[in-house]
């Protein structure tokens, strides 16, 4: 077996996370939804269950879930300010000192794969950002919510997901960049196409159906 061969077994079974869990200790701390913290220089955070995003004023950068990293190493000055996150709901995560977690990594000769696992988000992420700047707005929302299927949507039968509670039209329209008008229009020509329906405030979305939509 290979070392790619290797990292992909690695990387489907969460085996560096659930090790970090094991192994290293960490401070295990806890947020509500609409709780706002900073990410300090020098800190990695692992989620344990929950969702967080990154924020800038009111607009949603990107959002993160469980088993995810969230890293401010060798933080800038004028950057401190930024690295803002808000729970969108009930969120446990740990609290790593970056030279302890990394040194623990590279004893057990995981850090290539840390690595290696963060650069490939790290890059499908980039692409998709950079492929929202050329496309509609109209486009965009589709984008995003196709993205937030595929972070945080549950499987049910028939081919369908459920989305968390959290997901709104006003969180759609925050990490969009546009009107809660926008991303309401859009979400009406979804449920017109019979790929959302929404039941007790949960979207539940025809998976197939909206990732064939648009691309």
């Amino acid at each position: 077996m290979d070392y790619l061969d290797c990292y992909q077994i690695l990387k489907k079974d969460h085996f560096i996370e659930n090790i970090i869990r094991e192994q290293l200790r960490g401070q295990k701390k806890q947020i509500k939804p609409g709780e706002r913290i900073f990410l300090e220089k020098d800190r990695i955070l692992l989620i344990d269950r929950g969702a967080l995003v990154l924020c800038s004023g009111n607009t949603f950068l990107r959002s993160f879930k469980a088993n995810d990293y969230l890293h401010a190493i060798d933080l800038q000055k004028e950057q401190e300010d930024k690295m803002l996150l808000e729970a969108m709901e009930h969120t446990i995560f740990r609290e790593y000192c970056a030279q302890e977690f990394l040194q623990f990594l590279e004893q057990k000769q995981l850090l290539s794969n840390f690595f290696l696992q963060e650069l490939e988000k790290a890059q499908k992420w980039s692409y998709t950002q950079a492929n929202r700047i050329i496309i509609s707005t109209e486009e965009r929302v589709i984008s995003v919510l196709q993205e937030l299927v595929e972070r945080f949507g549950k499987q049910i039968a028939h081919g369908k997901v459920i989305l968390p509670r959290w997901i709104k039209i006003v969180t759609l329209a925050k990490l969009s960049g546009c009107s809660r008008n926008m991303a309401s229009r859009s979400i009406q020509y979804l449920k017109k196409q019979g790929i959302l329906t929404q039941e007790k405030s949960l979207w539940k979305i025809n998976e197939k159906a909206l990732a064939n939509l648009y691309y």
